[in-house]
């Protein structure tokens, strides 16, 4: 079994369109801010009168960019999708809060192929290294083949191994991830695959996208986990640098709502309750896979401040053997591929690679540490689906130790942090667990009418 070598590609799938276009919504949308008509009347009146629409939008976009007013952007949206492109990329992509993804589960998909980077012509280790990648993905297909889950096996695969993912965003989030794409430590493909995206929206939307000062102002975008930051001094303290799988490192509830009030709002939707939950807030510093990081960053429910991953790679040889690889006893195997791409890492710096090409070759199973915060509305919102036993292992059993620690502060709360089958008595589940007979034989702890 030989593995191929892939190029990406983007595509622009979808945009806002309609009676008007991208840049005539934005335009006319914030030129009926301090108009009597609405935008769709402004916008027929100068069709009819043969006004100049494109001097139109570009004064009106001047005056509202220039001028800081950048949530004008968040009126139109765009699609994206992006095939064969590294998951060391999407690792990136999914970091912005405001962008949104559809993403090819490992869960379920098996890998067929790897990106290469042009540096390691440079260095001369360009056939080690499809030889490394070529080795990895076969191991993954053994692990599979001999009976281990796929949700374990992919924990091998390196970032470099190409996925497709459909990225959906509106044009503030798209100029965040322009700007941030520009830094330090981010991999060149990475880079490449977003200046392409940019590309398409400045060449289709010149006016909406144009750099007018203000719209790249980097403080005023709200701020996002910097995982390939090349600081290698990090900000977690000597207290917390023990083997730990989640601490909890604070909490706080200035506003704490009743057992009685978050039932009611449970069982009949009262949001009033559901946005106090937001101010009960308790933080952790967890440590998780690459794998498991990726997961819990594109489903935008916690906040996050991430270990740069050149910190969590350059300073140990850490990573998650998954039971199953372990209850098989492929441990040993697994380890060995695992720290073969690990050394080949440092091999690629020491030729004079550059870490944040050489990245790529890591697997998803090395450890990084992540501060997260979770409040009361992740509680009962968030914490259930990765608390059911359908949900991936590994963030299952973070999620477990989380709802243990915020059991002992506020266990009125707690509660309901159990999957849907235990606090409601329905599993939702397409493929449910073989327990779900079990579970459901039980008495809800609620019952909605």
């Amino acid at each position: 079994m030989k593995f191929t070598s892939y190029i990406p590609e983007v595509k622009l799938l979808a945009e806002s369109r309609g009676i008007m276009g991208p840049e005539e919504i934005v335009a006319y949308g914030a030129n009926a801010c301090i108009k009597k008509e609405d935008p769709i009347t402004l916008y027929e009146k100068h069709i009819s009168e043969k006004r100049d629409i494109d001097e139109f939008i570009d004064r009106v976009l001047n005056i509202t960019i220039k001028s800081g007013h950048l949530s004008v952007l968040d009126q139109v949206s765009f699609t994206f999708i992006l095939r064969n492109i590294p998951r060391i990329a999407t690792l990136f992509m999914v970091t912005p809060v405001f962008l949104s993804h559809l993403q090819q589960s490992m869960r379920s998909v098996e890998p067929y192929g790897y990106y290469t980077p042009d540096e390691l012509n440079d260095v001369g280790l360009l056939d080690e290294y499809k030889c490394i990648m070529n080795d990895s993905l076969k191991f993954y297909y053994k692990l599979v083949n001999s009976g281990v889950p796929k949700e374990d096996a992919r924990y091998v695969i390196p970032l470099n191994t190409v996925t497709n993912i459909q990225t959906s965003g509106n044009g503030r989030a798209f100029t965040h991830l322009h700007l941030m794409s520009k830094d330090e430590g981010i991999p060149s493909i990475t880079r490449r695959i977003i200046d392409d995206i940019w590309g398409i929206l400045t060449s289709k939307f010149p006016k909406l996208f144009m750099d007018r000062e203000t719209n790249r102002v980097r403080h005023r975008y709200y701020p996002s986990p910097q995982l390939f930051s090349k600081r290698l001094n990090w900000i977690y303290n000597d207290e917390f640098r023990e083997t730990i799988n989640a601490k909890l490192v604070s909490h706080h509830e200035p506003i704490k709502a009743t057992e009685e009030d978050i039932k009611n709002a449970l069982v009949n939707g009262d949001e009033y309750i559901l946005n106090i939950l937001k101010y009960m807030e308790y933080g952790f510093l967890i440590k998780v896979s690459l794998t498991t990081l990726h997961q819990v960053l594109r489903q935008r429910t916690w906040w996050h401040v991430v270990e740069p991953i050149y910190h969590a790679i350059n300073k140990r040889l850490e990573y998650v053997v998954p039971p199953e690889i372990k209850r098989r006893g492929l441990e040993s195997s697994f380890c060995k591929q695992v720290e073969r791409q690990y050394y080949f890492y440092h091999k690629c710096m020491d030729r004079g690679m550059d870490m944040s090409n050489a990245v790529g070759v890591i697997a998803h199973a090395h450890t990084i540490y992540d501060f997260i915060k979770v409040d009361g509305w992740n509680v009962v919102g968030a914490l259930p689906l990765r608390r059911c036993l359908r949900a991936q292992w590994e963030i299952r059993y973070i999620a477990n130790i989380i709802n243990n620690y915020i059991s002992r502060i506020n266990p009125e709360l707690s509660q309901y942090s159990s999957p849907s089958c235990v606090v409601f008595g329905i599993c939702p589940e397409k493929y449910p667990c073989d327990q779900k007979e079990i579970f459901l034989s039980r008495e809800p702890i609620v019952r909605r009418e």
